[in-house]
């Protein structure tokens, strides 16, 4: 007479792991003290720094590079890196300045750049349309979003990238 096989349940139990916070044991327990905060935000409020000034001198060196790279000093990814230097600080301090469009545009041809990874003819007339853009809002003073005319120029000029990509099957 053979034996029954009996079904043993399972009898593993679930293991948690709590890996190491390591941010957490940086920074410390707790949070930001409320003066700090106000401090901060008032600040904010009272600065009186002009972004015009310094956006001229990032489009300045995005001119320099722009220069280099059409005289045939930079090319390759070099380019693209330098190219992408002086965009990347327009895209963060626009915002911090109340220029949301320059940082909105920005963004566009950083993300255009970093896809592409390449600056050819046709890449290099895109990062000009941007280029031209972006010294308008500045020479303009243009604060804010833009209204609807700024959000169609961004638009347009998100549109430009994607043809691009289109055509050269990015």
């Amino acid at each position: 007479m053979s034996k029954p096989v009996s079904k043993a349940k399972n009898s593993k139990k679930s293991r948690y792991i709590d890996p190491p916070n390591i941010l957490r044991q940086k920074v410390g327990y707790g949070g930001i003290k409320p003066e700090i905060l106000e401090d901060a935000e008032s600040f904010i409020s009272e600065n009186n720094l002009e972004f015009v000034p310094y956006a001229e001198s990032m489009i300045g060196r995005l001119d320099e590079v722009i220069t280099a790279i059409h005289k045939g000093d930079l090319s390759g990814e070099d380019a693209v890196n330098a190219l992408i230097r002086p965009i990347m600080e327009l895209k963060a301090s626009g915002g911090m300045f109340r220029y949301i469009l320059v940082s909105e545009i920005a963004g566009v041809v950083l993300n255009f750049l970093e896809t592409v990874r390449c600056v050819d003819s046709q890449a290099m007339e895109i990062v000009g349309a941007h280029q031209n853009a972006l010294k308008l809002i500045v020479a303009n003073r243009l604060e804010g979003n833009g209204g609807k005319e700024g959000q169609a120029l961004a638009q347009e000029l998100h549109k430009a990238c994607e043809r691009y990509y289109r055509k050269k099957g990015v």
